[in-house]
C-alpha cells in the first residue's frame, strides 16, 4: 500500500559518527533518537568523526532549512568546523558529548553544551592519579591531533591538581616508547613545566624510563590509545594506565587486552545520560510547541533541561563532572586480541545515489529494519538525473519488462492514492503514447494488460486523436495508447519524500562521493571507499548512481561497461494551441511533452527532442541556449505545429544527463551470482515512472544478500 503522511512532526538533525573508527560513540545518539522519535523526526547524518564531512553536513542542513535544531556533533573537531555554519543561520545546537574547551566562544546564544570539558577532565584526572598515590607519572598520546591536545591539557593542568612527580612529568610524542617518550629535566618540574621544549627522545622500546613509571596517562581515541598502551606495556611499563574519556566505550577493553590496572575517565553518570538528557529536553520543548525556532526554542530547551546553564551555554559549575572507573576485564574468548580497531559498525546496506531510485530503495530497506546509509554528495550540485527529469508518469511501455515495472509502480505510488497532488506533486493530465506500425502489436497487448490490472487505457485511431487534440499533428501515427489517469509528478519532491521516509525509519545520510567498491569474491562485506573520508563497510551495496555509475571503480559496470551517458533537453513554451493537450510520448519521432500546470512556467507546454550528445559528465542546468531552443522547435514542430509560430513564447528550459544501456533496459539485480553488489542503474531516460517498482526489487535483492550472510 502507498505510504501516506500524517501531521508532520518537527524535525531535528542528529549528527555523529555512525560509521568509522568512532562509531561506538555514535551508538549513544542512535539509541536516543530511537527513544525520543515519537514526537520528533530525528534525522541521522553520519559525519564519521571527520571535520570536513561535519562541515558539509552543516551546510546541507542549513541549506535545507527544515530542521528545528541539531543534536551533535560528538567529535570536537567536527563541531568546531560545523558550529560557525549553524551560528550564522541562527540554528540551535545541543552538544551532548563534544568536550573541547572554548567551543562555545562567539556562540551568539545558539549553543548548549551538556557535558564537562577537557580542561576539567585534565585537572580531575591528575588529581585522581595523585590521590591514588602515584609518584612517577608519564603522559602519552596516540599520535593524533586530538590526543596531543589532550596531553598538553594534562601537562598544563593547575599545579594544585598535579601529583608530586620527583623527576618531572613526561609526554610521549604519540607512538609510544618505541619512538619516544619525552622526559622533562628536573629543573622544569615547577607549576607549569614546558614539557615539550627540547627534550631528548628515548631510544627504542626498552628505554630506561618505562619500567620506572608508576602511572601512565594515555590520551587519544579509544583505538589509538589502546594501541599506544600495548606498545608501552611491551616496552616494560608495569604501572597503572589512566585513559581519557574517548576510551569509555564497551569495545575498548577488547582492544586494550589484559592489563593489571587500568582506569578510564567517564562523564559523571555516563555519556549515555548526557545524550539522553539533551534529547529529552529538546523533545519536550518541541512537543510543547512544534513551531518554536531559534533562541525561543533554545530558551524552552533550557527550561526543560535537568541542569542549569551559564549565559554562554556551558553547564553550570558543579552540575557535571568526571569520574574514573576501572576498565572492565575483557571476557576471555580464546580469540586473538584485536589490535586494529574497526572501521565502525558495518551498515547492513549502503545505497549509493540519492535520486528517486536510491532514495526509494533506502526507504524500502529501512522500513524492513535494515541498518541503511544513503550515500551521496551534499554539495548542492544535483548531479543525479532525478533533479532534471521531466517527471512523466504512465503505465504503458512498449517493452514488456518496463511495462511490468511501470504497472507495479502505479500500484505502489502513482495510483489513485497519490493523485492530485499527493506527496509526489502528481498532476493528472492524461497520457498519449503515439505508435507507428511497428509498435501496434505491443500497444494492443499493453492496453489489454493495463485494463486487466485496473489501469484504464484505450487505443485511439488517428482520426479520433486529431479531433480530440487539435494542437497535435497525427502525421505518421498508426494509433495511440490513451491513459486518462496518467500525467506527471515532481521528481525532486518525490526523491525528497522517499528520502524522508528512509530517515524516518532510521536510515543515515552519509555525504560523500564513492570512489571504489572493494568486494573480493567470498568476502563477507563490501568496503566502500569514500571521498572525503576513509572506508566504510556494509554487508551489501545497492548501486543507484545513474550517470555516475561508470566513474565508481570495483564493480562489473565500472568504466564503459555501464553504458553511455547522454544529454536530455527540453523547453517550456506558451501558445493558445496548447490548451487541452495531454502528456505525449511519440515513439515515431522520439519527441515528448506535457503541460506545465504549476510553477514558474505554469500555463506552458514542455517539449523535448532527443539530442545526439554522448559521454557527457553527470549534472544539469536550468537554462538552454538559443541554439538549443531552435533545435527543439525545428524537430518538435512536426508534432506540435504551433512551435513554428513566431508568437510562441519560450518560458525556460532544462538539460540533464542519464545513463543509457545498449538494450535500453536497466541494470537491475545482483551484478553477478553471489555478489554483494546490487545494481539499480541505467534507465535510458525512463527511470522516474518505474522507480518505485525498481526500488522494491533492488531492496529485495539486498535483503537476499543479508539473508545469505
Amino acid at each position: 500500500m502507498p505510504e501516506t503522511p500524517g501531521d508532520p512532526l518537527p524535525r531535528g538533525a542528529v549528527v555523529g559518527p555512525f560509521s568509522g573508527p568512532r562509531a561506538a560513540w555514535g551508538e549513544h545518539l542512535e539509541r536516543a533518537a530511537e527513544r525520543y522519535g515519537a514526537a520528533v523526526d530525528w534525522e541521522l547524518y553520519d559525519d564519521r568523526g571527520e571535520a570536513e564531512t561535519a562541515r558539509q553536513i552543516a551546510e546541507a542542513v542549513v541549506a535545507e532549512g527544515r530542521h528545528a535544531l541539531v543534536v551533535g556533533h560528538f567529535n570536537s573537531a567536527g563541531a568546531a568546523a560545523a558550529l560557525p555554519v549553524y551560528r550564522a543561520a541562527g540554528l540551535p545546537v545541543l552538544l551532548p558529548l563534544a568536550t573541547t574547551p572554548g567551543l562555545l566562544a562567539d556562540s551568539a546564544g545558539t549553543l548548549l553544551r551538556w557535558c564537562p570539558d577537557d580542561r576539567a577532565q585534565a585537572a580531575d584526572l591528575l588529581a585522581a592519579v595523585r590521590d591514588a598515590g602515584h609518584t612517577r607519572v608519564a603522559v602519552a598520546h596516540d599520535g593524533g591531533a586530538y590526543g596531543e591536545r589532550l596531553a598538553l591539557l594534562v601537562r598544563d593542568a593547575p599545579a594544585a591538581a598535579r601529583p608530586a612527580v620527583p623527576s618531572g612529568a613526561v609526554v610521549s610524542d604519540g607512538s609510544g616508547p618505541a619512538t619516544g617518550a619525552v622526559p622533562v629535566p628536573a629543573a622544569l618540574t615547577g607549576p607549569s613545566p614546558n614539557v615539550l621544549d627540547g627534550p631528548d627522545v628515548l631510544d627504542g622500546p626498552g628505554g630506561r624510563d618505562a619500567p620506572a613509571l608508576t602511572a601512565l596517562v594515555v590520551c587519544g581515541t579509544h583505538v589509538g590509545a589502546a594501541r599506544a598502551a600495548r606498545e608501552w606495556r611491551a616496552a616494560g611499563f608495569e604501572g597503572a594506565f589512566w585513559f581519557t574519556d574517548d576510551c569509555a566505550v564497551d569495545e575498548f577493553a577488547e582492544l586494550l587486552g589484559p592489563v593489571d590496572s587500568a582506569y578510564v575517565a567517564r562523564m559523571r553518570g555516563g555519556p549515555e545520560a548526557h545524550v539522553d538528557a539533551a534529547f529529552a529536553a529538546a523533545t519536550a520543548a518541541l512537543a510543547e510547541d512544534p513551531a518554536r525556532t531559534g533562541r525561543t526554542l533554545l530558551a524552552a530547551v533550557r527550561a526543560h533541561a535537568d541542569r542549569g546553564f551559564t549565559a554562554l551555554g556551558e553547564p553550570e559549575p558543579g552540575s557535571v563532572g568526571w569520574d574514573f572507573v576501572p576498565v572492565p576485564v575483557p571476557v576471555a574468548t580464546g580469540a586473538p586480541v584485536r589490535t586494529g580497531g574497526r572501521h565502525g559498525r558495518a551498515y547492513d546496506v549502503i545505497v549509493v545515489g540519492a535520486g528517486v531510485v536510491g532514495s526509494a530503495t533506502a526507504s524500502a530497506l529501512a522500513r524492513h529494519g535494515a541498518r541503511v546509509a544513503l550515500v551521496a554528495p551534499m554539495d548542492g550540485r544535483d548531479e543525479h538525473a532525478t533533479a532534471w527529469s521531466g517527471g512523466l508518469v504512465r503505465s504503458f511501455e512498449a517493452d514488456p519488462y518496463l511495462r511490468g515495472l511501470a504497472l507495479r509502480s502505479h500500484h505502489l505510488a502513482w495510483g489513485p492514492a497519490a493523485l492530485a497532488p499527493g506527496p509526489y506533486g502528481f498532476m493528472t493530465t492524461g497520457s498519449l503514447v503515439l505508435c507507428g506500425d511497428a509498435d501496434l502489436e505491443q500497444a494492443e497487448k499493453g492496453v489489454a494488460e493495463l485494463n486487466g490490472a485496473g489501469v484504464p487505457a484505450e487505443l485511439l485511431d488517428p482520426d479520433v486523436l486529431g479531433a480530440r487534440f487539435p494542437g497535435l499533428s497525427v502525421d505518421g501515427v498508426t494509433a495511440a495508447v490513451w491513459e486518462p489517469r496518467a500525467g506527471y509528478a515532481d521528481p525532486p519532491r518525490t526523491a525528497r519524500v522517499y528520502r524522508d521516509r528512509a530517515l524516518a525509519h532510521g536510515a543515515r545520510l552519509l555525504p560523500a562521493r564513492v570512489r571504489e567498491l572493494d568486494a573480493p569474491p567470498g568476502a563477507d562485506r563490501v568496503r566502500v571507499l569514500l571521498e572525503p573520508g576513509g572506508p566504510v563497510e556494509a554487508l551489501a551495496v545497492v548501486l543507484a548512481a545513474g550517470g555516475g555509475t561508470g566513474e565508481i571503480a570495483g564493480h562489473r559496470l565500472s568504466g564503459a561497461d555501464a553504458g553511455r551517458t547522454k544529454s536530455i533537453r527540453y523547453g517550456f513554451f506558451h501558445h493558445p494551441a496548447t490548451a487541452g493537450l495531454p502528456t505525449v510520448v511519440d515513439m515515431v519521432s522520439g519527441v515528448w511533452g506535457r503541460p506545465q500546470l504549476t510553477g514558474e512556467a505554469a500555463g506552458g507546454y514542455m517539449a523535448g527532442r532527443p539530442v545526439d550528445e554522448w559521454d557527457v559528465p553527470p549534472g544539469g542546468l536550468a537554462t538552454l541556449t538559443d541554439e538549443h531552443v531552435a533545435y527543439i522547435r525545428r524537430g518538435a514542430a512536426a508534432r506540435w505545429p504551433w512551435l513554428a509560430d513566431p508568437a510562441t513564447r519560450f518560458l525556460g528550459g532544462r538539460q540533464g544527463v542519464d545513463l543509457y544501456t545498449p538494450h535500453s533496459r536497466p541494470h537491475l539485480g545482483r551484478e553477478r551470482t553471489g555478489s554483494r553488489i546490487v545494481l539499480a542503474t541505467g534507465w535510458s531516460g525512463a527511470g522516474f515512472k518505474t522507480a518505485p517498482a525498481a526500488a522494491e526489487l533492488a531492496a529485495a535483492e539486498a535483503l537476499d544478500v543479508l539473508g545469505d550472510t
